[in-house]
């Protein structure tokens, strides 16, 4: 599917309306209520597989992302019969293989040439949002694998109290409040956390500037476009003007 096309357009608003739903309103509901967040999860993985396909089906890497989606949702359906930890681990390096790669989804579109939409600006919030997520399951890996690697309020706490709480730490690191009732104490988990505030700090910055840049050069092309002898013109109007800026006075 081509990337400029209208459904690709609208899959971009589709898909931050989704994470946004998910990360601030259906998480923390259902972490209050204490309810299982499988089936949560298990619809929010079948909803991002049809997003990027609806989006990228052509796209091999979309492809694999789908193929790695599935294997996901295997995972954690096999999880509901047989939990247990060698499962968890795997489940979520697999999600987190899956959060790069739709990263690399979104902004391959969002990056494309031509005139920035809202929707590709919504695109953007996506990629925040996405690269949140992923430095959940990357703090989730390192959890599982390390024990007492976060703790809470100063003191250690098990892998099951920490896990539900680290998307909230994940948002929290990445956009630099730091309120301190989590802390990272494993070096593993400190360099994450500060690798999540650095691309949280200069990701805005970048995306900004690309976004603008893009914008600056859909205008110039449509300028020449419509009228190519102005266009001329004004390129022959610069060059007179920095010829007599570098002649000797």
């Amino acid at each position: 599917m081509a990337l400029h096309s209208p459904l690709a357009e609208r899959a971009l608003t589709i898909l931050t309306i989704v994470l946004l739903v998910d990360v601030f309103i259906a998480a923390p509901i259902a972490e209050s209520i204490g309810g299982s967040y499988i089936w949560a999860d298990l619809a929010f993985i079948a909803v991002l597989v049809l997003g990027a396909l609806a989006i990228w089906g052509d796209s091999f890497v979309a492809d694999v992302f789908a193929a790695a989606g599935v294997a996901s949702v295997g995972l954690r359906i096999t999880a509901i019969f047989s939990p247990g930890t060698t499962l968890a681990i795997i489940d979520a390096a697999l999600a987190l293989f899956c959060f790069a790669l739709l990263l690399y989804l979104v902004g391959r579109r969002v990056f494309v040439g031509g005139r920035v939409t809202v929707h590709r600006i919504f695109g953007a919030v996506a990629m925040y949002m996405l690269f949140g997520l992923a430095f959940t399951q990357l703090y989730r890996l390192i959890a599982l694998t390390n024990e007492h690697a976060f703790t809470l309020f100063g003191s250690p706490v098990t892998v099951d109290v920490i896990l539900p709480k680290l998307t909230y730490f994940s948002f929290v690191a990445l956009t630099t409040l730091g309120f301190g009732d989590i802390t990272p104490i494993h070096p593993l988990a400190k360099s994450a956390t500060l690798l999540a505030s650095v691309i949280g700090t200069l990701f805005p910055a970048v995306l900004i500037g690309r976004l603008v840049s893009l914008e600056i050069i859909h205008c110039e092309t449509e300028q020449v476009r419509e009228d190519p002898r102005a266009a001329a013109r004004d390129e022959v109007r610069r060059l007179l003007e920095d010829r007599s800026d570098d002649r000797p006075r």
